[in-house]
């Protein structure tokens, strides 16, 4: 019996020490971005990208995928952000969008500049 008791609490502290936590940091990029996106300022967010990112994302890019790609004007300001998983040190979020929803993957350099970006519509 104490065996079992002992397993059970074990068990318990295991699996509650990896509940996944929003770190403080991708907090504060995150809403952020939320911020500029729901202004529609893709100027600032091409500059809360890291040099290495903006090389590959240009601010001309930048601002095409929000516009094109993600058709942000149609889906509207994000109404809501919720942390859906962390994959090594990157965060997924759901968010939740005026006029849909949608999956975004962030990924923080040391510098907390966004060095990894994915968008795309939720799998719902």
């Amino acid at each position: 019996m104490k065996k079992a008791i002992v397993l059970i609490v074990a068990i318990l502290s295991f699996t509650i020490g990896f509940a996944q936590t929003e770190k403080a940091n991708y907090k504060k990029v995150v809403t952020e971005f939320q911020e500029n996106y729901n202004e529609n300022d893709y100027e600032a967010i091409y500059n809360m990208l890291n040099a290495n990112f903006q090389k590959t994302l240009t601010l001309e890019k930048t601002i095409s995928f929000f516009k094109t790609n993600l058709n942000a004007n149609a889906l509207g300001k994000i109404k809501a952000v919720e942390l859906k998983s962390i994959v090594r040190t990157g965060h997924n979020y759901n968010l939740t969008f005026e006029n849909g929803a949608g999956e975004a993957f962030f990924l923080l350099d040391e510098n907390n500049k966004i060095s990894g970006l994915q968008m795309y519509p939720s799998k719902k």
